[in-house]
């Protein structure tokens, strides 16, 4: 018994290619599309990946027997020989793993740090493309080829804020949008020595208002509480020279009705930036949802919190590649410190020390 992949544009293809080289009665074990010349399954060409097995000893009984009627029994012995075989060869792949060291190694860590079997898979096939297994061995070579492969895997962009433009931090609760705003708001203001002005309708919880009204003071920079839409137009029509900065009450990324009351907010005072306040300690999974249910509103940047409080960035890298530029990126609870403009922070080298290990 042989178990073969064939790799086509079509099934219909795969199918002649099984045909010619298996015959008749070979038995397809498993289909799936793949896709090749991509980048973690972004762009490039889809196939048809089948595998197929042939029962040697299943011909070399059928030339034996007279041409006869093959009983239930008979078929019901054949189909577990089958099984079996399968399950043997299926277990060889397992055992054996698809590259050889230390690639295989390198792939099974991408999966635990996040990736899916597919993207990890297109990783480490592009790596052995481009060095040897003796140069893998080489850690300074291996972590150069990472770098190079991770290299603007996440999108940045440098925000310059000017008089006038209006800014609103969206986000699931407990993620830093207060602190986040203050920091922003002491380089703008105290450094940068821009006019500014603080909103909240953060006013579900009464010590989220207070704790940035507490900032503003501490920076003497006027701030406000705001109860709806219009509110919020009439005190940014009165003050058009600032620039304000808006906080807003954590959401669940599952509360539709509290994401849509965000979202009457937004289109009412239509900021230039609205910035999703990402927490970097949480799943892969959970970022994405969160960039899911929170896109409606219209997101323009994201701003990845707490880096200093986990060990893996990856998971969230992942989730936040194909989402909006990263603006900023903080990494400690200090005010005015403690947060980096995304344009100036090196994300591949994180990559690489969760990749490779230092």
């Amino acid at each position: 018994m042989e178990l073969k992949k064939y790799t086509a544009q079509t099934m219909a293809e795969a199918m002649i290619k099984i045909k010619e080289e298996l015959g008749e009665d070979a038995i397809i074990v498993q289909t799936r599309k793949i896709k090749r010349g991509s980048f973690l399954g972004i762009g490039g060409k889809t196939y048809v990946e089948v595998m197929a097995i042939k029962d040697d000893e299943k011909v070399v009984r059928e030339e034996k027997r007279m041409p006869s009627q093959k009983t239930i029994e008979e078929e019901i012995a054949e189909i577990k020989m089958s099984i079996k075989g399968v399950s043997e060869k299926i277990s060889e792949v397992r055992m054996t793993g698809l590259f050889p060291e230390p690639f295989e190694n390198l792939r099974i860590r991408l999966i635990e740090l996040g990736m899916n079997p597919s993207e990890s898979f297109s990783i480490v096939s592009d790596l052995t493309k481009k060095m040897t297994v003796e140069d893998a061995k080489d850690k300074q070579k291996i972590e150069f080829a990472i770098r190079q492969l991770f290299d603007n895997f996440v999108k940045r962009q440098k925000v310059n804020f000017s008089s006038g433009q209006k800014a609103i931090f969206i986000g699931p609760t407990g993620v830093g949008k207060t602190t986040t705003i203050a920091k922003i708001a002491a380089k703008l203001g105290l450094k940068d020595k821009l006019p500014l002005l603080i909103l909240s309708f953060d006013t579900y919880r009464i010590s989220a208002a207070q704790q940035m009204k507490t900032y503003a003071d501490i920076m003497h920079i006027p701030f406000d509480v705001i109860y709806t839409p219009d509110q919020a137009m009439e005190i940014i029509s009165s003050t058009p020279n600032r620039i304000i900065l808006i906080d807003t009450a954590g959401r669940s990324q599952f509360d539709e009705l509290k994401i849509s009351e965000i979202e009457t907010y937004v289109k009412t005072i239509k900021p230039e930036f609205v910035f999703l306040v990402i927490d970097a300690t949480k799943k892969r999974m959970d970022v994405e949802e969160n960039i899911k249910h929170f896109s409606p509103i219209g997101i323009t940047h994201v701003v990845l919190t707490k880096i200093d409080e986990t060990v893996s960035i990856f998971g969230p890298l992942m989730a936040i590649r194909d989402s909006k530029p990263v603006a900023f990126v903080t990494n400690g609870q200090s005010v005015p410190g403690d947060i980096i403009s995304a344009a100036d922070f090196d994300f591949e080298d994180f990559i690489v020390k969760e990749v490779v290990g230092r």
